[in-house]
C-alpha cells in the first residue's frame, strides 16, 4: 500500500489530505503530521487523515511521496532535519508559494537517493487553520508542477498523478517564471490589500472613515485577513520579484495620477473613461476563460508518464522497487544493500 505523508496541517495541508482521501486513488494511506498539538488535533477533529502522527520519523518511515505544507522559511530546517531518515527512493515535494529558496534547499540538504518536485496548487482563502480546511479546494486550479533538475520522470509523473487525483491542473513552469508570474497575481494583492489598510487605517479620521466603508472596501481588503506568517514568508523569500511589480505597478497607478491631476482643469473624460473600460474588457476575457491557453498544461506530456502510467508506477512500479531493494538487501548484506532497508 503506498503512503503520502503531509507535513503541516493547516489549511492546505489538512485540505490536501481531504481530497487524496476523497479521490479516487485506492490502496494509499494518508499520513499528516505536525510540529504543533493544535493544528494535529484540528486535523484529526476533520478526519482528513488515515493517521496523525506526533512524530515526524514515524510519519515519514514508510512514505512514498512526502509532501511540505509548511510555511516556506520553515522548510529549511525540515529538509535538513529529515534528511538521513528519508526512505530510498521516496518523492518529496512542497505546495509553497515561492520557489527559487525551496528548490535550491532541497539540492543542497536533500540526499541524491531521493527525488524533489516543487508544487504549488494555486489555491487557498483567507481564514487560516485546519478546521477552515475543504476537500475541493483544488478543484480546477492549476497546479504548478516544477521539478528540480535532477528529477526523475516517474517522480514527476507521480505528482502530476497526485495534482489530478485531488482534481487539480498541472501546469509545467520553469521556478523563474513561477515566482515572478505568482508574484503578480497572488503576492502583489496581498500586499495592495494590505497597504490599502495601512493607508486608511492610520488616517486620523479613521474612526469616521471606518463607518463608511462598505463592501467594495471589504472585499479589496479581504487578503489583509491572511495568514501573517505565510504572508511574511513569501515576501522574505521572494523579494525581488515583488518589488518589480510593485515598481510596475506604481507606474499604473501614476498613469491615472496624471490623468485626474490637471492643474485645477477638468479631466479629460474618454481618457479616464478609457482606463476604466480596457481594465473591465481585460478582466472579461481572464474571467472568460481567454488568457488561460491549455496548451500550457501539458507542453511537457510527452517527457513524463501518462497519468495512467503515472498511478501504475506510484501504485505498484515504485512501491513494488522499493519493496524489491529491501528483499534484495536482506539477501546481500556483502553488497551493502542493507543499510538501506535498515534505516527504513
Amino acid at each position: 500500500m503506498a503512503q503520502v505523508t503531509v507535513i503541516g496541517t493547516g489549511l492546505i495541508g489538512t485540505s490536501l489530505g481531504l481530497a487524496l482521501r476523497a479521490s479516487s486513488l485506492r490502496n494509499l494511506t494518508v499520513v499528516g503530521t505536525d510540529a504543533e498539538h493544535a493544528a494535529r488535533s484540528g486535523a484529526n477533529r476533520m478526519n482528513a487523515f488515515d493517521k496523525v502522527e506526533g512524530r515526524l520519523g514515524n510519519a515519514i518511515e514508510e512514505a512514498d511521496i512526502i509532501v511540505l505544507a509548511t510555511p516556506v522559511l520553515a522548510m529549511r530546517e525540515l529538509m535538513e532535519g529529515m534528511a538521513p531518515y528519508l526512505p530510498e527512493g521516496c518523492v518529496v515535494t512542497d505546495v509553497g508559494s515561492t520557489k527559487t529558496q525551496v528548490l535550491q534547499w532541497a539540492d543542497e540538504l536533500l540526499p541524491d537517493s531521493v527525488d524533489f518536485v516543487g508544487g504549488h496548487p494555486m489555491a487557498g482563502r483567507e481564514t487560516p487553520g485546519p478546521e477552515n480546511a475543504d476537500g475541493t479546494l483544488f478543484s480546477g486550479k492549476p497546479y504548478c508542477v516544477i521539478p528540480s533538475p535532477k528529477a526523475s520522470q516517474r517522480a514527476v509523473g507521480e505528482i502530476t498523478t497526485l495534482a489530478e487525483a485531488i482534481g487539480a491542473v498541472p501546469y509545467f513552469i520553469s521556478v523563474d517564471e513561477h515566482d515572478s508570474f505568482v508574484a503578480a497575481v497572488s503576492h502583489l494583492p496581498f500586499v495592495l490589500s494590505t497597504a490599502l489598510v495601512g493607508c486608511t487605517s492610520k488616517s486620523a479620521n479613521w474612526s469616521d472613515i471606518g463607518q463608511l466603508a462598505s463592501s467594495g472596501y471589504r472585499d479589496i481588503t479581504r487578503l489583509a485577513s491572511g495568514d501573517t506568517i505565510m504572508h511574511r514568508d513569501i515576501c522574505v523569500s521572494n523579494a525581488q520579484p515583488i518589488v518589480a511589480w510593485i515598481d510596475a505597478f506604481i507606474r499604473e497607478l501614476y498613469e491615472y495620477r496624471k490623468l485626474l491631476d490637471t492643474d485645477g482643469e477638468p479631466p479629460d473624460n474618454e481618457a479616464v473613461e478609457t482606463l476604466f473600460e480596457d481594465a473591465r474588457v481585460a478582466r472579461a476575457k481572464w474571467l472568460a476563460g481567454e488568457v488561460n491557453p491549455k496548451a500550457r498544461e501539458m507542453q511537457q506530456a510527452q517527457e513524463y508518464p501518462s497519468f495512467g502510467q503515472s498511478m501504475s508506477q506510484m501504485f505498484m512500479g515504485s512501491w513494488g522497487e522499493r519493496a524489491m531493494r529491501r528483499m534484495m538487501g536482506q539477501r546481500d548484506d556483502d553488497r551493502g544493500d542493507r543499510r538501506s532497508s535498515d534505516s527504513r
